[in-house]
């Protein structure tokens, strides 16, 4: 059963919810960022000695390979820029336009070394934006909570796909969690996040977790146009 796309008036205990379910997503993504962040800044570190070195021979051979390393550098710097970026947008995401593409992005982004850990493997098919009839403060929650479900509901040797289109009037994001073992106990808490936000983000959700295992989201929202 999914949740219609309506708004629901405020009740006195959704701030406190929220936070909780804000800091649910914070600490593992704190864990990703540190460890995202670390890899391009150590590469770089590695190809400026690289540099350093073939720099200082006195005659350095035709052909010199120093562009390589300073493409190297330019893609982590690009990286973890990026990163910082989509890290900055999720702890603060007041500023942020309804953009369904862009918190599938994010939320791929900052939870992809949370998939890795968990031997999860993700595929993401989805534009880079589709701006929908929502809330940008909910909206990166909600897609991040559902991934953490559904990274959780395949972990151990599973996948998760993500599928991001339109249909018609409406935009569908469905995840869609197979293989692994899999854990119903931590994708639980998610899975609540994920229906009471969706009511705010006036997202329509379904989810369908069966006793065999896996599961699948889909979450509607109107186009915005």
């Amino acid at each position: 059963m999914g949740h219609p796309i309506k708004r629901i008036p405020h009740t006195d205990d959704e701030p406190g919810r929220r936070a909780a379910d804000h800091a649910l997503l914070l600490d593992r993504i704190a864990v990703g960022l540190a460890h995202e962040g670390k890899n391009p800044l150590h590469n770089m570190v590695l190809h400026l000695q690289l540099m350093s070195e073939k720099l200082l021979q006195p005659e350095p051979r035709a052909g010199s390979p120093i562009e390589k390393h300073l493409k190297a550098l330019r893609d982590g710097i690009l990286r973890v820029d990026h990163l910082l970026k989509a890290f900055g947008d999720f702890a603060s995401p007041e500023h942020l336009p309804p953009d369904l593409g862009g918190a599938v992005s994010r939320a791929a982004q900052l939870l992809g070394y949370d998939a890795r850990r968990s031997g999860v493997q993700l595929a993401v098919r989805a534009p880079d934006a589709l701006l929908v009839q929502s809330d940008g403060r909910w909206l990166i929650d909600l897609v991040a909570h559902a991934l953490v479900a559904a990274i959780e509901s395949a972990r151990d040797g599973g996948q998760v796909s993500l599928h991001l289109e339109e249909r018609g009037p409406v935009a569908v994001l469905t995840l869609h969690a197979s293989g692994g073992l899999g854990s119903r106990e931590l994708a639980l808490p998610h899975l609540d996040a994920a229906r009471s936000l969706a009511v705010q983000a006036a997202c329509e959700l379904s989810i369908d977790a069966p006793p065999a295992g896996g599961a699948r989201l889909s979450l509607s929202f109107l186009h915005s146009r």
